[in-house]
């Protein structure tokens, strides 16, 4: 699961992909919890529904999912650095000594 767009209300709206309807607090995680099915099965047959790539709302986390090989190849070509980095999270950078460790060092020259 790639994760491109945050909850940035901005000055515009950000155009999201194609996904399955939501509820208010819970987004989409209801299209997840399909009976006898487990999630990539699940998320097989939205794909087949909303494209290979597809905006799913999982609570208050939005996110742009992309499930074909090529596609996937070429978002992350585009996009390596915003990759590339892990999210700064308090606890790691306390354990750590301000996240300078190989896990949870920031991308760059150190």
């Amino acid at each position: 699961m790639l994760k491109l767009f945050s909850n940035f209300r901005g000055f515009g709206r950000t155009k999201l992909p194609p996904g399955p309807w939501k509820l208010p607090l819970i987004g989409s995680l209801h299209h997840l919890a399909v009976a006898g099915l487990e999630p990539h099965h699940v998320l097989t047959n939205l794909a087949t529904k909303y494209g290979p790539i597809m905006h799913l709302q999982l609570g208050e986390i939005s996110a742009v999912i992309i499930s074909a090989p090529r596609v996937a190849k070429e978002v992350l070509k585009t996009h390596d650095l915003a990759f590339a980095s892990r999210p700064k999270l308090l606890s790691p950078e306390i354990i750590t000594y301000n996240c300078v460790d190989i896990a949870f060092a920031p991308y760059g020259g150190y």
